[in-house]
């Protein structure tokens, strides 16, 4: 093991009985990482550093909500938080957060695995002169994000309580000490890390929730590949000037990047969070095979095989009982009686269809019922414009064309034939304006009820075949 420098400020006691317990909520966490994320993008210096107010009953310590502080520098060149601004925040916090009560409980900062530094200190002593004696500190470890170390389930921060003890904290004499007392001569204040649990609220869970589906497409870009981009860019625009308009964006596989909606987005995240836990769970499963399978055989379940006084493997029977329940439980995944389960299954399949076809007729009826008044009209009209090119019928009953014979006995215009035929050129003997459109949408509707018809059979035979499963 390579050798590390214990950190001076850190207590080598282990937390008592009356330790604190500390509750996080992930409000504080989502306040962290956004004031962060801020500070890193802007560029900005200084450190960082927030107040986190909760609740506490007697032990138990709630660290409910987060707010950054405002540093100032003072004239030994410290940084400090500003006394008036804080003071005037916090009061707003506590006028706002008021059922149930919020106080000050502790505050954040930024800090290695390793422990506080001894800058820490008079922020830390600020803190508990002034608003909380008890203050606990959140050392949150951008280290471990960025290296990547933060695996497990386990959060990149440490949370501590302070105490003071003598120079030799190893000492028994000092154990009498270490929870309580005053800043005596010879002590000196210490942090110890303490254990918590994330609590979340129902309204917490909505916003983490929100903030999971929007992180779940997020992608970190460097910095200094940002500008690199930028740069080339811009020194591509001044060469090529008018191309850029017309060239589509490339990904890096060849293809056209295609801009995808909120939806979409949300899609993609949800069925790459479930191939991930396909992933995890198959692994899982051949980690699980591949331990069962290099256990040596058992005579339990061969009676060739002779029982090994001293056998080489010991197999681990708290493991093997782990997954001897797993193995129990996956019958109750499956329904006892399946032809039933498969019958009820397709008889709530044929309602859905049942249900998306009388949607599908409606919707065809209402359309078919649209066409045929538009052919109304339209049938209407061209009638009219037929009268009345065809002109008024004349004394013979005919159109307003010519008489059927001329007096020498010729025959007449083809206005005259209106009297001998029913068509729509003669005049008073024409068809009846818009029978051919009842015609076509009495023929429509024949056709929508025969569909009907065939449709509702075969919805018939398939719920006959359901009933006799």
């Amino acid at each position: 093991m390579a050798d590390t420098e214990e950190n001076p400020l850190l207590s080598t006691t282990r937390a008592s009985d009356t330790s604190p317990q500390v509750q996080l909520h992930p409000l504080v966490l989502l306040t962290v990482s956004d004031y962060i994320t801020r500070h890193t993008l802007r560029q900005q210096s200084g450190p960082i550093v927030g107040a986190i107010i909760g609740q506490q009953n007697g032990r138990e310590i709630t660290m409910e909500v987060a707010f950054e502080a405002k540093l100032i520098a003072g004239d030994d060149g410290e940084v400090r938080i500003d006394d008036q601004w804080f003071g005037e925040r916090l009061e707003q916090y506590k006028t706002v957060y008021k059922s149930p009560a919020l106080d000050l409980v502790g505050w954040f900062t930024l800090g290695p695995p390793a422990g506080p530094d001894p800058h820490h200190l008079t922020i830390h002593e600020y803190v508990q002169n002034m608003h909380n004696e008890t203050a606990l500190l959140l050392l949150f470890h951008p280290e471990s994000v960025l290296e990547g170390n933060a695996t497990g389930g386990k959060l990149p921060l440490t949370v501590y309580e302070s105490l003071w003890e003598g120079s030799g904290g190893n000492d028994k004499t000092t154990t009498m000490d270490v929870d309580g007392g005053a800043p005596d001569q010879g002590k000196q204040l210490k942090f110890r890390e303490l254990t918590y649990s994330v609590e979340t609220g129902e309204a917490e869970m909505i916003a983490v929730d929100f903030v999971a589906q929007g992180g779940g497409n997020a992608t970190a870009v460097d910095h200094a590949r940002r500008v690199s981009v930028a740069a080339g860019e811009g020194s591509s625009k001044g060469k090529n000037k008018g191309k850029s308009k017309a060239e589509p964006e490339v990904t890096e596989n060849g293809d056209e990047a295609v801009p995808l909606t909120s939806e979409d987005e949300e899609l993609l995240a949800s069925l790459t969070a479930k191939s991930n836990a396909i992933k995890m769970l198959r692994a899982r499963i051949n980690l699980l095979q591949s331990y069962l399978s290099e256990l040596p055989p058992s005579y339990l379940t061969d009676a060739e095989i002779q029982q090994t006084k001293n056998p080489t493997e010991q197999p681990n029977h708290e493991i093997l009982r782990a997954i001897q329940a797993l193995l129990s439980r996956l019958p109750l995944l499956a329904p006892p009686d399946r032809d039933t389960f498969t019958r009820e299954a397709a008889e709530q399949r044929a309602d859905v269809e049942l249900t998306n076809m009388l949607a599908s007729i409606t919707g065809s009826l209402g359309a078919a019922s649209e066409l045929g008044k538009k052919f109304a009209i339209v049938d209407s009209a061209r009638n009219n414009r037929r009268m009345n090119s065809g002109g008024i019928g004349g004394p013979f009953g005919v159109g307003g064309g010519r008489p059927p014979f001329d007096m020498d006995g010729t025959s007449g215009g083809p206005g005259g034939i209106g009297g001998f035929f029913d068509t729509p050129i003669g005049g008073a003997s024409a068809a009846e304006p818009g029978s051919s459109s009842k015609r076509t949408m009495k023929s429509l509707m024949g056709s929508v009820d025969k569909a009907l018809d065939d449709i509702m059979g075969k919805m018939k035979k398939k719920k006959d075949q359901c009933d006799g499963m």
